[in-house]
């Protein structure tokens, strides 16, 4: 984050898709499709896949499938969805991938999508459709194998559902900017993980509360900080795309379905913030820690002064941010002594002296090791608790804390419209995906000394709260708890 200046706001990119001219037969890869429009999953698949692939499948140290059945398995469970879903979405009769599956490496022949075929260091690391062959590629060398070893099986389903989806983007004559389809595939992928939460896949099985390690697998896939939109390799901010994802988990394809529409109407949320100065870009958009702590708490209460007056409220401004050391400090709060072990990572407000506390030795130098915004979005949370005690809300619930985390959302959205007459900070490159690597450090853990056994919420909920603070403001957060107007 930065001192208020100016600010660029620019589009996005999502995942990359090759969109070569592809003109060769499959010949002998292993997956294509010779003589026949239907994939066929090999003959012994169900034998050699003994468990449902779930999120932790290749991470929980059992046995597990080869990366190439985990792959085989999801482009016959994708290509299912869509078989069933294609006509109603799109009032056409669904057309299988007619050009094959091509797994490649350096060693390999490259799948035949351009005259001549691509080298493989214009495609290493990546997976694409070619719509020109109608074929769908992928690293089996250095991609896939890497993200099933560090983020497990699903992540790999979806990363081939984006692929289905621009693949039936091209059957349905779907064109724009490369912002809106790459976007829309991403909500595709969300649609078809909702789809597999439903129980309807053969493959894949999941439950919402194991969508953290998606989570990861995005941010994994996102442009670099700063990435400029007009880039045609861009791929897009880790908020954007998973902000995709979960509105197609959450709504389903004819959300998605809507998107160039929205995109052409400006209604399509796409956040992409550049640098704006050498400074900003030597710092990575980061400032100083007690600087970015300080200012980010003088601009939290501004910014809570501006939203209780539009509420109709008098903000009042809370008593103190107080830095703690679990190896010496004690904190008394709600009629009990907090020391050692139970103040590590610790991050909470205490009613009773209405003080935010926060360890300075474990959690805020994590926190700030991740992005300076990632420290300013645990303050906003604090901050959240004190204004829902001003507001009269006392209890202590998952849906309370995943309200805290929406109007940290509406705290970001102000720092990147930059619509407060005092404001002090504005979003940097990088810092609303800073926020989302945080949720992933803190979620469903007992950083709050208060919390009890209540959970936080994990770092997928707590994403589509914040998100949705951000998109839908006040209304949204209201929303959470029932209390809308």
């Amino acid at each position: 984050m930065r001192r208020t200046l100016s600010r660029t706001a620019a589009a996005l990119l999502a995942l990359a898709a090759l969109a070569g001219a592809c003109a060769q037969e499959a010949g002998q890869n292993p997956l294509s499709v010779e003589g026949d429009s239907e994939f066929e999953v090999n003959d012994d698949l169900d034998q050699q896949l003994d468990d449902e692939i779930v999120p932790e499948t290749g991470l929980d140290g059992g046995d597990a499938p080869s990366s190439d059945e985990v792959v085989q398995a999801a482009l016959a469970d994708v290509g299912a969805f869509w078989e069933r879903e294609y006509e109603d979405l799109y009032g056409a009769d669904y057309e299988p991938i007619e050009g094959g599956f091509w797994p490649y490496g350096p060693e390999s022949e490259q799948p035949p999508c351009g005259r001549p075929r691509p080298s493989y260091s214009d495609i290493a690391q990546n997976a694409f459709y070619c719509p020109s062959d109608d074929l769908i590629a992928w690293d089996d060398v250095n991609l896939v194998p890497a993200l099933y070893e560090e983020f497990g099986g699903f992540t790999l389903g979806i990363v081939f559902a984006h692929e289905f989806g621009h693949a039936m983007q091209f059957r349905a004559d779907v064109v724009g900017d490369t912002i809106m389809t790459e976007l829309q595939a991403d909500c595709f992928a969300g649609a078809w993980t909702a789809d597999v939460a439903e129980g309807n896949a053969e493959y894949f099985e999941l439950e919402i509360d194991d969508l953290d390690k998606a989570i990861a697998g995005f941010l994994a896939l996102r442009d670099g900080v700063g990435t400029d939109a007009a880039d045609p390799a861009a791929h897009g901010t880790g908020f954007d795309r998973i902000g995709a994802f979960s509105e197609g988990f959450e709504n389903g394809l004819a959300r998605c379905a809507d998107y160039p529409d929205l995109y052409d109407a400006g209604e399509l949320v796409i956040v992409e913030v550049p640098f704006t100065s050498e400074d900003d870009f030597a710092r990575g958009g980061d400032l100083p820690l007690q600087e970015a702590i300080d200012l980010a708490l003088g601009d939290l209460e501004d910014f809570w002064t501006v939203l209780f007056t539009e509420m109709g409220e008098t903000w009042t401004p809370v008593s103190g941010t107080v830095p703690i050391d679990p190896d010496v400090d004690e904190v008394a709060c709600g009629g009990e002594t907090y020391t050692g072990d139970i103040l590590v990572n610790a991050s909470f407000y205490c009613t009773d002296d209405d003080t935010i506390y926060l360890d300075a030795v474990n959690l805020v130098p994590a926190l700030y090791e991740v992005g300076d915004y990632a420290v300013a979005t645990e303050l906003a949370r604090q901050y959240a608790y004190a204004a829902q005690v001003r507001l009269g809300n006392f209890d202590n619930t998952t849906e309370t804390n995943l309200q805290a985390d929406c109007f940290a959302g509406i705290y970001a959205s102000s720092g990147f419209l930059v619509n407060r007459e005092n404001q002090q900070l504005v979003l940097s490159p990088g810092d609303l995906d800073e926020a989302v690597i945080a949720f992933l450090l803190t979620s469903d853990s007992s950083a709050d000394v208060d919390a009890d056994d209540v959970s936080v919420g994990t770092a997928f909920r707590r994403f589509d709260a914040y998100r949705s603070g951000f998109v839908g403001g006040l209304p949204a957060c209201e929303a959470i708890l029932g209390t809308a107007g």
